[in-house]
């Protein structure tokens, strides 16, 4: 989100758009379809009034052993990762000003997540993978990373770029280029390095995966559409479908406001967020860099041009998400604590939060309702360090729930939130939760103007969640939570049942039509502007286009279509859903 110098890519430029992401689809390949196993529901937001998903008295959870689990092939042996980073340590310990090529990552990290603690047991992210969503690559990542790893003795980690929209155009699309600095395709290079940086200082054994997918893929779409693309959703729709990754993240904070179309291009994007919650994906997106602001998308720089008043990130605003903002480690210079850490703000930047006007409060928040005093949902939900803005902490968060994937037997722990609410949170340090009480996130505008923000406070709060964690105890809290209450199935099952309503809103005039006769069909909850192909029993019909509101109409012939008496299926497909009905000819 910030603009640091990155080693190998040479001047300074912008690090990200901070803040802001199919178990299995068969059905997602052409327009993308949340389907079969990946399915799941609009979103958790808009019925805050559901049942809690756990007993609301469990506070606390039994501690686990770290689970033996099998080297995965090409790895070295456990005894030999664990003589590896025991090396690291030793190394951050006697250099603890040590950054690897002007990343901004430090022994800081480690020692305030107690990250250590969990290296030496061989919980390293081995076996596990991690997923960055980045708008555009950066052929010479392996080269930074090499780099980046020799200064701390850190084994290089195995990275792999998938193009979930297709491979890269050979040019920036014009609508990233004309956004500048802020959201060229170079910024998000710097974005990247940052991302796989961060994943991979948390689990420094864990596969990543880059996702490489621009804008412009089906039209030129608005200036928020340029730096928070649709097409990111399509990457995490893929991602589940395919098994890629056991956790995502994704640093972007445009704000809802940004929208030119509102809640309709909004909320057409959930499915994205849905299926990797239906796949147990934990889906994690930065709350932004501007404090109680959000950065506006055809921007000068990160916080140079912003809202005038309070806004908050759009994709970590799902409740299907976990919203992470960030604060700023409080150790002396040899790494021991000197107190709890503060809300990171350094003016013009500073973490978001506040509270969303397009999802209501999710039934997680309903116990914490009392301190928020809204219907809306209110982020961020956990913080980590965000010296480099909000992009280092989701990444940061993300490699430490690959750990807990590894303690999980490999196995997916999301979507987090309920087991985060209703155990983790309420029980605090026994389960690794710190508490963040010092700091807000008040916005001084350019022009010299305070928008007054949320301040961090005893226990849970706006500006800040539930805190921020100590690994050691929160990796395996998690686990216990996941294994013994199963804190994910349930909104895993809401989530597939929030989808499945999404691919059936084609609404008819008429279930049956004469063979000369008609039937209207309407159908919406796709991208405004965007296209939207029609087939009837597989056969294409035509290429809609949605109109403002995500909605798409049309009459519906059988005897122009040569259509025999019988059942008949329609099938709408677009980037992100796709929709089905039947009707009957006679």
């Amino acid at each position: 989100m910030r603009r640091i110098g990155i080693g190998l890519l040479g001047a300074s430029v912008a690090v990200g758009l901070a803040a802001t992401s199919l178990a299995a689809s068969p059905a997602l390949a052409g327009g993308s379809r949340a389907g079969d196993a990946a399915r799941a529901g609009a979103t958790l937001a808009h019925a805050p009034s559901r049942m809690r998903l756990v007993p609301p008295n469990i506070l606390g959870v039994r501690r686990l052993a770290p689970v033996a689990d099998s080297r995965p092939s090409g790895l070295p042996s456990r005894a030999t990762q664990i003589r590896v980073l025991t090396a690291v340590l030793k190394r951050i310990a006697e250099h603890p000003a040590l950054q690897g090529d002007d990343v901004g990552l430090g022994g800081s990290d480690v020692d305030d997540y107690n990250l250590g603690a969990l290296w030496k047991r061989g919980i390293d992210g081995a076996g596990t993978t991690v997923a960055v969503i980045e708008g555009w690559n950066y052929p010479g990542i392996s080269q930074f990373m090499a780099s980046f790893d020799k200064a701390y003795g850190l084994p290089n980690p195995a990275i792999k770029t998938i193009y979930p929209t297709g491979k890269l155009p050979k040019n920036c699309p014009p609508g990233m280029v004309a956004l500048g600095s802020y959201g060229s395709c170079q910024a998000w290079q710097s974005e990247l390095v940052l991302d796989v940086a961060s994943v991979h200082f948390a689990a420094p054994y864990a596969k990543i995966v880059i996702s490489a997918t621009p804008a412009d893929t089906e039209i030129t779409d608005d200036a928020a559409s340029q730096v928070a693309p649709p097409e990111m959703m399509k990457a995490v729709e893929y991602i589940a479908r395919y098994h890629v990754a056991n956790v995502i993240s994704i640093s972007d904070g445009t704000g809802e406001s940004s929208y030119s179309h509102g809640r309709p291009e909004i909320l057409a994007q959930d499915p994205g967020e849905l299926a990797a919650a239906a796949a147990g994906i934990p889906l994690l997106v930065a709350t932004g860099d501007c404090g109680v602001v959000q950065n506006l998308p055809a921007a000068n720089g990160q916080c140079e041009d912003v809202t005038h008043y309070r806004d908050t990130a759009t994709w970590d605003d799902s409740p299907w998400v976990t919203a992470v903002g960030g604060t700023t480690p409080n150790l002396s210079a040899t790494g021991k604590r000197l107190g709890p850490d503060p809300l990171w703000n350094e003016q013009p930047y500073s973490s978001a939060a506040g509270f969303s006007k397009v999802f209501r409060r999710p039934a997680y928040q309903n116990d914490v309702a009392h301190i928020t005093h809204s219907d809306w949902r209110s982020v961020p939900d956990l913080v980590m360090d965000a010296r480099n803005g909000t992009s280092e902490a989701s990444p940061l968060l993300a490699g430490v729930l690959a750990l807990a994937t590894q303690v999980n037997q490999g196995k997916n722990i999301g979507p987090i939130n309920p087991a985060v609410y209703s155990i983790l949170g309420p029980a605090g340090k026994r389960d690794g939760i710190v508490d963040v009480v010092k700091g807000n996130d008040s916005s001084v505008l350019p022009n010299g103007k305070v928008v007054r923000g949320f301040s961090a406070k005893k226990g849970f709060d706006i500006a800040s969640g539930w805190g921020t964690i100590n690994a050691a105890l929160f990796v395996p809290s998690l686990v216990a939570a996941t294994r013994s209450l199963g804190e994910e199935s349930a909104a895993r099952d809401l989530a597939m049942r929030e989808l499945i309503g999404l691919e059936h809103q084609i609404r008819l005039s008429s279930q049956r039509v004469s063979a000369t006769g008609s039937i209207t069909m309407t159908a919406s909850g796709f991208l405004p502007e965007h296209p939207v192909r029609l087939y009837v029993d597989n056969h294409f019909v035509v290429k809609l286009k949605a109109n403002s509101s995500g909605t798409v109409s049309f009459v519906i012939e059988p005897s122009s279509l040569h259509l025999a008496a019988g059942r008949h299926a329609i099938t709408l497909t677009s980037m992100l859903l796709t929709e089905t009905t039947s009707f009957r000819s006679e």
